[in-house]
């Protein structure tokens, strides 16, 4: 197409209606025509057909002096005029303006105006300059994109010289102005370009992150495009092709979305995306046209983000004077390199392993790293073209992704980053099907990609203190939880299935299965995951549709979820859900809602409803673990015999490193003597402590008496009695000051007091009150639970988390001359759930007088006690 197909005749006899019809008549051609014409030259011959009007208005308003200039600025100024975009312009002059020449100008002005243009405008003096740049930054942005139209050159030439010098704004200041812009304008967007309704201008990766570039490129090199980092070498010729073409598409998209709108906007609304997948040629298929549409637009927006982020990274680190830089050496491969984690040498992902060992690094040394260098963010997109196959096909990464997904930073900058590059698309071809993949709903957000990595961030993020009132109880449970890596590998995979037809569910939970097994996963493992994808919208829909507070839908839920393990789970995974679905959804709301359903399904499954068959399988692999740690390939008659009189709640409720170092000790444990174990290391943020020794009455109660006057809190305990007398207690401490027990004389006197008192007979000490907690104003909830042991009683005790109601507890167990055949303690946010299994001084069940008579006891005998 030529110039002259919309080249306009006009003259000074036209009236406003004649202008706007040739206006019109223009842009009617470029929207006829924007299927077959490339969009960069559109948006210029659109800015040449502007170009002309205003000289010729320029010329209507008699401005042609020696002392006005007119110059195109902004996207304008670039020769980038999009449909329904302002026309930035800029009037500069040299001398005071007379009366004259201010009431000529103001005409032009006027002109503009009455023929409806979207207009953005600026009249400066010469010497007004310097003071505007300096104290706005955007309008010093503007006019480094000055072009001259008409009038004196020499004015443009002048405020170009003075922005690429130094004195209005240093290279490094407008740098560092520019990026601090920039990440502003992305936390606006919630960081995030890849919600249902991008923000082509401003979400990472749209319009404003390729002008950032122009912008800091004609600061360095005054240089009119970035054609010049590909002399400068920054980009290679490749680089350049992609960012252009990622460009071109986002222009494309943007001129159909005003076209769609006919007005200014930059949102591409959900209303609007039909309109622009079929004038962009993506059809009338509606849901179809504008699925394709968008992942073409997701994609060329995390090219643009990811070329962004390198070029300025390349910037700071080698334009920028840096006098502050530090150098970890990690291992041959990697190291350290302010902050950002750098490849060592050039052809690091030959060994392809080593992509998946860079994100394990970033884990392991998360608070020493900020991201990627550019140097090694190029090496990552040069071999992520290459890969033929799966990094799933090599062993050592399949390992390494489990590692990521069990270490306690893994779901941090590393997974964030992981998703950045490509890497997990690479990894797992299931991620590949849906990115950019739509929900066409009225409660998503985000595509189911971007919803995923949410929901994992969100699961991350309760390992911390809550931000909420409501995520208290969600993250004390989060925290509860030993394998972590199950609750996080299924929500990897609960969407995953989304977009190929059937029940995404049913669907996920056999990719799951799969991938659990292919990754050599416990068998118990893989079910857990596999029955949390299919189930992951159970505890949602149920307490939406069903009366939560029938204890025969909560029988029934029970049932479904079998273990205490799921529903934890299940409840961490519903709650991140519903926040990575829409901001909007969780609400204090649903956050009781939820919690009312998790406690009464944890107590009905307290109340004989656990999965035993689980339990047996959990015991078998925990066994078989133990053994391979203790280094036995087959089972020792001393290890045969210990694990015999052992009770099943042993191995069940312990891990396996616990269980062989806990039965080595025992092996080797003289009988006149209580074996008492406290480690060096922490678990979940708490200390373990192992008593083994003979059975005596009131054995618990002086136990728990003993950590009380020791200012030491049981945040969880596992107690239980071997058949031959003897008991076994595993308890998860914290010393005065809420954090592990620190030093080794702390320990040893803790290990001291315990066997004095335990097996010497030594009095506690009496216990001071708190005078932190208001004690005694909440009542305890006593109830008693079904027992599958005839001769046993259940009794749940919930109650604030303070050591004196314990002290209470265990006092009221021996005034009545119970015996504790096993005890499980919880501590769950502000409260603690236990649970004791009893009997009465002749080894039976208690009969209903007696449970009243205990459990007013109880809360009578705490009432009358008096507050600190």
């Amino acid at each position: 197409m030529s110039d002259s197909d919309i080249s306009p005749q006009f003259s000074s006899k036209m009236s406003i209606s004649d202008y706007k019809k040739i206006i019109q008549d223009a842009d009617n051609y470029f929207n006829d025509n924007f299927t077959y014409i490339a969009i960069d030259e559109i948006v210029k011959l659109r800015a040449d057909f502007f170009d002309t009007l205003l000289l010729h208005l320029w010329e209507c308003a008699e401005l042609t002096s020696d002392n006005i200039s007119l110059n195109a600025v902004g996207g304008y100024g670039r020769q980038t005029l999009h449909l329904h975009s302002d026309i930035d312009i800029c009037v500069l002059f040299s001398q005071t303006l007379s009366p004259q020449e201010e009431s000529q100008i103001g005409l032009f002005f006027t002109q503009l105006w009455d023929l409806g243009l979207e207009l953005g405008h600026s009249v400066l003096g010469l010497s007004e300059v310097d003071k505007a740049c300096k104290e706005d930054i955007s309008t010093a942005t503007s006019l480094f994109e000055m072009r001259h139209l008409t009038g004196p050159k020499s004015h443009a030439e002048e405020v170009l010289s003075r922005l690429y010098g130094d004195n209005l704004w240093s290279s490094e200041a407008f740098f560092n102005a520019k990026v601090i812009e920039q990440d502003e304008r992305h936390q606006k967007a919630q960081g995030s370009a890849f919600s249902l309704e991008p923000n082509l201008k401003n979400s990472p990766g749209g319009m404003r992150d390729i002008q950032t570039l122009i912008w800091v490129t004609r600061k360095y090199f005054s240089a009119e495009d970035m054609a010049a980092l590909r002399r400068f070498g920054f980009f290679t010729s490749d680089e350049y092709s992609e960012l252009l073409e990622s460009q071109n598409f986002i222009w494309r998209t943007r001129w159909a979305l005003h076209a769609a709108a006919q007005r200014s906007e930059n949102r591409l609304l959900i209303s609007l995306q039909s309109d622009v997948a079929r004038l962009m040629g993506f059809g009338d298929n509606s849901h179809l046209a504008i699925e394709k549409m968008m992942r073409q637009l997701y994609r060329a927006m995390r090219r643009i983000s990811e070329l962004n982020q390198m070029l300025l990274l390349y910037f700071k680190d080698e334009l920028l004077a840096q006098t502050d830089k530090k150098t970890t050496l990690l291992n041959e491969h990697f190291e350290i390199n302010s902050r950002l984690i750098n490849a060592r040498h050039d052809d690091v992902f030959v060994d392809r392993t080593q992509l998946m060992a860079l994100f394990i690094h970033i884990a392991e040394n998360a608070d020493d790293i900020d991201g990627i260098s550019p140097q090694t963010i190029r090496l990552i997109r040069q071999v992520r073209r290459r890969l033929l196959g799966d990094l799933q096909d090599f062993h050592r990464c399949r390992k390494e992704f489990i590692s990521l997904f069990r270490h306690p930073e893994g779901m941090g900058l590393a997974l964030s980053l992981m998703l950045k590059h490509g890497v997990l698309a690479s990894y797992l071809p299931q991620w590949r099907e849906i990115v950019g993949q739509m929900q066409f709903d009225l409660y998503h957000v985000y595509p189911v990609d971007e919803h995923t990595h949410k929901l994992l961030k969100n699961l991350y993020s309760l390992k911390d203190k809550p931000e909420s009132a409501s995520l208290v109880q969600p993250s004390a449970v989060y925290k509860a939880i030993e394998n972590k890596e199950v609750l996080l590998l299924a929500a990897l995979f609960h969407d995953l299935a989304k977009g190929r037809g059937g029940d995404h569910s049913e669907l996920g939970a056999v990719d799951a299965m799969q991938f659990a097994k292919f990754h050599e996963l416990k068998p118990s493992q893989a079910k857990v995951i596999a029955w949390l994808v299919q189930n992951h919208l159970l505890l949602s829909l149920s307490s939406q549709r069903l009366d939560i507070y029938d204890p025969s839908e909560v029988k029934n839920l029970a049932k479904t979820i079998g273990t205490k393990a799921r529903l934890d789970a299940l409840y961490c995974l519903t709650v991140a859900d519903i926040k990575a679905t829409n901001d909007d959804l969780w609400t204090n709301w649903k956050a009781t809602l939820l919690r009312d359903l998790y406690m009464s399904i944890s107590f009905a499954l307290r109340n004989g409803l656990e999965n035993v068959l689980e339990q047996r399988t959990i015991v078998r692999e925990h066994k078989n673990e133990a053994l391979e740690l203790m280094g036995m390939s087959e089972i020792s008659e001393e290890i045969k015999l210990l694990w015999k009189r052992l009770p099943l709640s042993f191995f069940s409720n312990a891990q396996p490193s616990d269980i062989a170092r806990y039965s080595q000790a025992m092996i080797q444990y003289p009988a006149e003597h209580a074996l008492i174990l406290l480690d060096e290391g922490s678990t979940k943020g708490c200390s373990d402590l192992f008593v083994y020794m003979k059975d005596k009455p009131g054995l618990f109660v002086t136990l728990f008496n003993t950590l009380a006057s020791l200012q030491i809190s049981v945040q969880q305990a596992n107690i239980s009695k071997t058949k031959d007398g003897y008991v076994v207690e595993s308890l998860k401490i914290l010393d005065y000051d809420q954090h592990p027990i620190r030093t080794a004389g702390r320990r040893e006197s803790i290990k001291l007091k315990l066997e004095q008192v335990l097996f010497q007979n030594k009095k506690v000490s009496k216990q001071r009150l708190n005078s932190n907690l208001d004690s005694f104003v909440s009542e305890p909830k006593v109830e008693f639970l079904h027992s599958r042991k005839k001769d046993r009683t259940l009794i749940s005790v919930t109650a604030l988390d303070n050591p004196q109601f314990m002290s209470h507890f265990c006092n009221g167990f021996r005034q009545f001359e119970l015996n504790i055949h096993s005890a499980k303690i919880t501590t769950v946010g502000e409260q603690v759930d236990n649970v004791f299994l009893v009997s009465d001084k002749d080894g039976q069940s208690l009969d209903d007088e007696s449970k009243q008579t205990l459990k007013s006891f109880f809360v009578d005998f705490i009432k009358e006690q008096p507050t600190a």
